[in-house]
């Protein structure tokens, strides 16, 4: 039979009246309060026993803290003359406990007792609240300002799109633990001052609930893609290495007697580097395509040249260059693919390795838009997503002109203009598909035609 159990703690750490009802059936049931945590509590197993708890606060105190106080531990002096035994000390709460039937209560100032509950708050839930809400309307709008401006590229990743609603959902619950703090403090002041103790009474289970609605949406979006799913897991077990590494070292500093100060700083360098490492050895890995499910296609070979190593591919493309011209070479035919229920989007490209001796290559990129209402919106981002720049007195031209869409038997066609005039580059839109193609050559008016006949294919 276990000795010792771990539950999870579902209640606000301010919410006194609900913590001492659930300590004291539990130490009713033979479970005594051993160590306190954010998510889990640990109670050891005793002989059953009726107690009365009290969950107190002292402000001053922190959990980077080597002993307590001096000030603490007169506090817990008196409480002891009460007939009240410390059971644990976690950062600025203490919970004791008494075998009287009518113990004498500790906090009997409503005044005091808020003034203590309202500085813990703002010492301990505000700060934390106010570094993580911007953080997370930081990342909101970064999301929303890469969907108007890459509008494809956001709509087509099913990672992305799922992933969006986490926000506004961690927003909601740093929002709201905020307005709490503050709403009751003011709420508990005034009946304070009428002698009246106003208990703090959050609901706890909303905000978990909430956050858990959050982390489903972010598990769904761990499903777009073997590396969303990898980098994902990758963050959450960094996560949980940083929290062991940083309490590790707080703990060890506290054995050594190090101060509240510098325990913190030691501490939060010692996560920071550990995410530091780790993010570079994955970004190392992924550069050098050896993360694993590293994102886009998988090489086939790879060759030398000029003293460098590059990757042959060899995936299979919709258009290819011998459906147009008459070359023999070997190629590299790269394909990424994203989809969504929005959209479908395809990168495309196929050149021969650097050691041939062929000048033909060929570039684009397909977008499906399964959502017709969306069809003007992306339409429109990709034709203007090349844009003039003014560098000084130069301009560096490059945007989209209309072209005859006749040859393409599209609905729309833009051909690309430079500072040396128009490039054989195409923007063609037909009735879902939009087609961004670069011949790396001059087409014919028979090779354009051949190939919006196999680029069409797929949409008929």
């Amino acid at each position: 039979m276990s000795k010792v159990k771990r539950c999870f703690a579902n209640f606000s750490p301010f919410d006194q009246k609900t913590i001492e009802t659930k300590l004291e059936e539990m130490a009713a049931k033979g479970w005594m309060i051993q160590k306190l945590g954010n998510l889990f509590w640990t109670y050891e197993r005793t002989e059953p026993q009726r107690l009365h708890f009290a969950v107190t606060y002292f402000p001053e105190a922190s959990e980077f803290d080597p002993k307590p106080s001096e000030g603490q531990l007169t506090r817990e002096e008196f409480c002891t003359q009460d007939g009240w035994q410390l059971a644990v000390r976690w950062g600025a709460m203490q919970i004791f406990y008494s075998t009287q039937e009518n113990p004498v209560p500790i906090d009997t100032d409503p005044v005091t007792q808020v003034e203590t509950i309202c500085r813990t708050m703002k010492k301990t839930v505000v700060p934390t609240q106010l570094v993580s809400l911007p953080i997370s309307v930081f990342y909101l709008v970064f999301q929303l300002w890469e969907l108007w401006h890459d509008p494809v590229d956001y709509l087509a990743s099913s990672y992305k799109l799922l992933s969006l609603p986490m926000w506004p959902l961690l927003i909601l619950v740093e929002g709201y633990e905020l307005w709490f703090c503050f709403h009751w403090c003011r709420r508990a002041k005034k009946a304070a001052r009428d002698g009246v103790f106003l208990p703090v009474r959050s609901h706890q289970f909303l905000s978990w609930f909430v956050l858990a609605v959050a982390a489903l949406f972010l598990l769904l979006s761990m499903g777009g893609s073997a590396f969303s799913a990898s980098a994902v897991a990758f963050g959450v077990v960094m996560t949980f290495i940083g929290m062991a590494v940083g309490n590790g070292l707080s703990g060890w500093l506290k054995e050594q007697g190090a101060s509240r100060r510098v325990n913190m700083v030691v501490s939060s360098v010692g996560v920071l580097l550990v995410v530091i490492l780790a993010f570079a050895g994955m970004f190392a890995l992924m550069i050098g395509n050896r993360f694993p499910f590293s994102p886009g296609s998988t090489p086939v070979d790879t060759y030398e040249w000029n003293g460098h190593t590059y990757d042959i591919y060899d995936d299979p493309l919709p258009l290819e260059l011998e459906d147009l011209v008459e070359a023999e070479a070997r190629w590299s035919k790269k394909a990424e693919i994203q989809e969504s229920v929005f959209l479908t989007y395809g990168e495309y490209t196929q050149r021969p390795l650097y050691s041939e001796e062929v000048d033909y290559q060929i570039r684009y990129d397909i977008t499906d838009v399964k959502v017709p209402a969306l069809y003007p919106f992306i339409q429109e981002s990709l034709v203007n997503a090349r844009q003039d720049q003014l560098q000084g007195d130069f301009v560096f031209v490059d945007h989209f002109e209309p072209a005859d869409p006749a040859p393409w038997g599209a609905q729309e066609a833009y051909q690309l203009r430079g500072n040396d005039g128009l490039m054989n580059t195409y923007l063609v839109c037909w009735e879902d598909r939009i087609v961004e193609i670069k011949f790396y050559w001059t087409p014919t008016a028979e090779q354009i035609t051949r190939a919006a006949d196999i680029l069409h294919m797929g949409t008929e």
